[in-house]
């Protein structure tokens, strides 16, 4: 009985989520196309940010109740899954093409989001912390990303706008973009709050509920826009999704829940830090090699992810 309510929550939020994901690309494709903004500016900015937001209301809601385990494992453990699952399930769906300023400067955002992690837990023997003021420093960074992305989107946007295909005039697609976002936000706490109190009752440790339960929750929004939008032949919405929510969740996400209150480390998980250092160099390496990310390479990635989820799961009952 106990897991009756927890599950019935759990779909409704899948459905939400599933339903919400749906409009909120094709608005937000509408969107760029009224305002002559590229399709990868969109995926980078309001759909990225727009899927990580169950990411950030849990991670900062978490770290304010003391709970680090579940915030830094939830940020961790999202990126992970966004690069593996999302990204190679979405190139196993259709051939990721991989843009310009993917490869020149947002995978290298995304790569820099993970590198910067490494030092936090090398310096464990400082504070054991990640401070307001490394907190605030990364809000900086994330800052200059955004920079970086508007100004160079005006060189590209009349080159890549007409590939954007509108659905919808612009007033029908605010109000689509708008209910799509409520959905999808609406859908992932939904999901996240039921799976996690099931994992809970099943007497999982906080880290490992972070990394996986909550973590694969919060990212269900980008694993649904990153899939319908491959569906669509949206690559750069599908990809720019996920790179952006990535940088989005290290640099925004961290960088404001520690701006707020110091993120104590669980040194322990230095190995799933680094280990998503590597898988973020090795996608980007796929990238470069021919501007895409082909269906075995996916295939690949997807098969990772369920190995390294095999292992932690293995490592927590040890």
């Amino acid at each position: 009985m106990d897991f009756i309510i927890p599950f019935l929550l759990l779909v409704f939020g899948f459905v939400l989520l599933v339903k919400g994901a749906d409009l909120f690309v094709d608005g937000a494709s509408s969107i760029a196309k009224f305002f002559k903004v590229s399709s990868l500016v969109i995926g980078l900015t309001v759909v990225a940010f727009g899927t990580s937001l169950p990411e950030a209301a849990v991670s900062i809601s978490a770290s304010i109740a003391g709970v680090d385990d579940v915030s830094l494992g939830n940020i961790v453990g999202s990126n992970i899954f966004n690069i593996l699952f999302i990204l190679g399930l979405s190139a196993v769906i259709v051939s990721q093409v991989v843009h310009g300023d993917l490869l020149s400067r947002d995978f290298l955002f995304s790569i820099l989001s993970a590198v910067i992690l490494i030092p936090f837990y090398y310096f464990i023997g400082i504070d054991h912390v990640v401070t307001r003021l490394e907190g605030i420093f990364l809000l900086v960074l994330f800052a200059l990303f955004l920079y970086a992305v508007f100004k160079n989107s005006k060189q590209v946007e009349l080159l890549e706008v007409e590939d954007i295909k509108l659905k919808y005039p612009i007033n029908k697609a605010l109000i689509i973009t708008l209910l799509g976002l409520i959905g999808i936000v609406a859908g992932g706490v939904l999901v996240t709050n039921a799976a996690r109190d099931i994992a809970l009752k099943l007497g999982m440790s906080e880290w490992l509920v972070g990394l996986t339960i909550v973590s694969i929750g919060t990212s269900l929004p980008e694993l649904v826009t990153s899939v319908v939008a491959a569906f669509k032949k949206e690559s750069d919405i599908a990809i720019g999704n996920v790179v952006g929510s990535n940088i989005f969740n290290v640099l925004f996400v961290l960088g404001f829940s520690a701006s707020i209150s110091p993120v104590n480390i669980n040194v322990s998980a230095l190995f799933d830090v680094v280990f998503l250092l590597i898988i973020s160099v090795t996608t980007y390496l796929f990238a470069l090699s021919s501007r895409k990310i082909s269906r075995i390479e996916g295939l690949c990635m997807f098969l990772a992810y369920l190995g390294y989820m095999a292992y932690i799961i293995m490592r927590d009952l040890n």
